[in-house]
């Protein structure tokens, strides 16, 4: 029955930010769209940040930004 078990939760997690860009595609290869997607600052007071999320295909998310983050100031957390 393991075998053919489908309901783990696995994480994908990446750095962004390049100081110019305020649209990031995240692939995370987890086959849904059913994900939660969390950023927050990778350093410092380690806050939550609010930017928009569009689930984008089952694989990837975009993430998108008002201004854009500092090289690689960001941590991108993919729950599915």
């Amino acid at each position: 029955k393991l075998a053919s078990y489908t309901g783990f939760t696995r994480k994908y997690s990446t750095s962004v930010g390049d100081g110019s860009n305020t649209s990031y595609t995240i692939t995370h290869n987890l086959n849904t769209r059913a994900v939660v997607v969390q950023v927050y600052r990778d350093s410092g007071s380690y806050e939550q940040v609010v930017c928009d999320v569009e689930h984008t295909t089952v694989n990837s998310a975009t993430l998108t930004f008002l201004v854009a983050p500092a090289s690689s100031e960001l941590q991108v957390v993919v729950i599915g």
